[in-house]
């Protein structure tokens, strides 16, 4: 079956991915601790990283490692101290990892199909393609919001 659509909705994901790459690459340190909409640069730029088990984890299945408490990675809380940007972006790395592999299950005709873990989460449905723009919007509302 035909993956254009999919191909096109990862473009967006990818490029929402690769600006966060380069802001982490680009952000001075004396910033990377500053707080812009609420919530110190790191937790901002984490946090999209750390929702994509939410958004794709399968029903049931139990949470992936983080290297935070979960309040963290929930924006309810934040550290004493900014991590080191190696560490945020080895996290980042190992995150991408799931989108590729939810992606790579993926073709057109499975756009609409439900997302039965985050449908579970959300407590409403939710289809691939939905899943697929949440994630690039999420991961561009963090990046604005620095």
């Amino acid at each position: 079956m035909s993956k254009v659509i999919v191909q096109s909705l990862e473009g967006g994901i990818m490029h929402a991915f690769a600006l966060v790459k380069q802001f982490i690459e680009q952000c001075p340190e004396n910033i990377w601790g500053t707080k812009f909409g609420g919530w110190p640069v790191w937790q901002q730029l984490y946090h999209p990283f750390a929702s994509l088990d939410f958004f794709l984890r399968p029903a049931g299945a139990a949470e992936a490692r983080s290297p935070f408490a979960p309040g963290v990675a929930e924006l309810k809380n934040t550290l004493e101290e900014a991590p080191a940007k190696q560490l945020i972006k080895d996290f980042i790395v190992e995150s991408e990892a799931l989108v590729n592999k939810y992606i790579a299950g993926l073709d057109d005709g499975a756009l609409a199909a439900k997302n039965e873990g985050l449908s579970a989460r959300f407590g409403r449905d939710v289809t691939n393609a939905g899943t697929l723009a949440l994630i690039a919007s999420h991961t561009m509302y963090h990046l604005g919001s620095c």
